[in-house]
């Protein structure tokens, strides 16, 4: 009863301020211009993807007792493997978006995937078509490498994404905790204000997305789904090695049980983009028993940890609350930028932590030669980027996927090549080291050929 009160009430407050805060702008600032009637600005863009992937081919037995139809036809066990071994060529992702400024203090987005193969989970039976942003902002909020110009406030809602995530990465691919914590968007309401030219602060409250696990390479790989049923078991692709994650929204009120974050900022960044950005942050909810997930058999939440509680196998859960702690640094020097990040995260007492920073120089090439009216070869901009998750929590070693529990450490290294304006490729290498439970190391790398054209 009181979660549904406070999401009435968080409701009601949203309604208001959406009501409101054009008449308190116009008020907080007596420059501001007289409406001139010229109407909203609507920009539609689009984006397509194309990629080479090429995924080394590692097996692990787990010790799960699997009955016999559990088994893949021909096989004489059940393996956690790569998710789609060898070399493929696939178009990952059509994205369609239309930004529209209603006014100079209000603004909004809807962004399309279409196909989005690198983030269905499971692979071969989610979603294709996915909204990945839709939001209404009321006020100002500046980028991460935007100067602060005044005091501001901004209120938005929507499904839009954590204020704690990196939104520009310099690769395609997405580091652990990339993964792990923010990488899909939220149906929440954020709000936010500035103060000075220095500090700022955030505040959000989420219907939560569900845990669940997935492989952090390019593929989340299959599990619980259609062809892995028992007695039918003829996968598409295989499990991969899934790390705990926060899932896509499901578009579900999970028992009225909400996600509430805050953070507090320190922006020193000039009028010319370069300079510093510390963001201190902290989200929690509580786990629900069950969730939903769309395109497997499996659910979220507790019930992913504790399916297999009545055969012994369980997590040393303490409580249901989920926590995460973080600071994010952010910085532009020149050619230098550098975004990282350190996590601390307790999912009811299982806790985990772990750095990830990104560090990347854009070098302006001005182009080697020209097509018609289009300089050819414009930048290189190569990139690193370190992420390890250390778990603190105990497995139980007969968990049917053990590498939750697995402490790991990812290096993805390439370089983004500008061909022309709107159009890139991104080569990179993931190198991946596992540790299992016995000191052993299982090495799933990637190497991954990214085409992308924005329009």
């Amino acid at each position: 009863m009181k979660n549904r009160t406070l999401s009435a009430l968080a409701a009601t407050a949203t309604a208001a301020a959406l009501t409101l805060a054009p008449a308190l702008l116009a008020q907080n600032d007596p420059g501001a211009a007289a409406p001139t009637g010229s109407g909203p600005k609507l920009k539609l863009s689009a984006e397509i993807k194309v990629n080479v992937r090429n995924s080394s081919d590692v097996k692990f037995r787990p010790a799960f007792p699997f009955p016999p139809d559990f088994i893949p036809a021909g096989a004489d066990g059940v393996d956690m493997r790569t998710t789609d071994p060898g070399t493929s060529a696939e178009i990952s992702n059509l994205a369609l978006q239309l930004d529209a400024v209603l006014t100079p203090d209000i603004t909004a987005r809807a962004r399309v995937h279409v196909l989005d193969l690198y983030n269905r989970n499971p692979t071969s039976s989610e979603d294709r078509i996915l909204v990945r942003e839709a939001w209404l902002r009321i006020g100002k909020k500046e980028d991460v490498f935007e100067p602060i110009q005044k005091n501001s406030f901004y209120i938005e809602a929507g499904r839009l994404p954590r204020f704690s995530k990196q939104i520009v990465r310099k690769l395609e691919s997405y580091g652990l905790w990339g993964t792990a914590v923010s990488r899909f968007e939220e149906n929440a309401g954020e709000a936010g204000a500035s103060f000075g030219n220095l500090f700022y602060v955030r505040a959000a409250v989420a219907s939560p997305n569900p845990l669940f696990f997935r492989d952090p390479n390019a593929l989340a790989g299959d599990n619980g789904t259609p062809e892995r049923q028992p007695g039918n078991v003829r996968p598409i692709f295989e499990s991969g090695f899934p790390i705990l994650y926060d899932a896509k929204a499901q578009d579900v009120n999970f028992g009225g049980k909400l996600q509430y974050g805050g953070g507090f900022g320190v922006k020193m960044v000039g009028p010319d983009g370069q300079g510093l950005d510390l963001l201190a942050w902290y989200f929690t909810r509580d786990l629900a028993d069950s969730v939903a997930i769309r395109g497997t058999s499996y659910s979220g939440d507790i019930k992913l940890l504790n399916a297999f509680a009545g055969f012994g196998i369980a997590f040393p859960l303490d409580g249901r609350t989920k926590r995460e702690y973080g600071i994010n640094l952010n910085l532009k020097l020149g050619g230098l930028t550098v975004s990282g990040q350190y996590v601390m995260q307790n999912i009811a007492g299982l806790k985990r932590q772990g750095p990830e920073a990104e560090v990347s120089w854009f070098f302006p090439i001005g182009g080697l030669f020209a097509s018609g009216d289009q300089p050819v070869f414009t930048f290189l901009e190569p990139a690193i980027r370190y992420s390890h998750i250390d778990n603190r929590f105990d497995t139980p070693r007969l968990y049917p996927a053990p590498s939750v529990g697995w402490d790991w450490t990812k290096i993805d290294i390439g370089f983004r090549l500008g061909i022309i304006r709107g159009v890139d490729l991104t080569a990179e290498y993931s190198k991946n080291d596992m540790k299992l439970f016995s000191g052993a190391k299982l090495h799933p790398n990637e190497f991954l050929l990214t085409l992308r054209a924005g329009f």
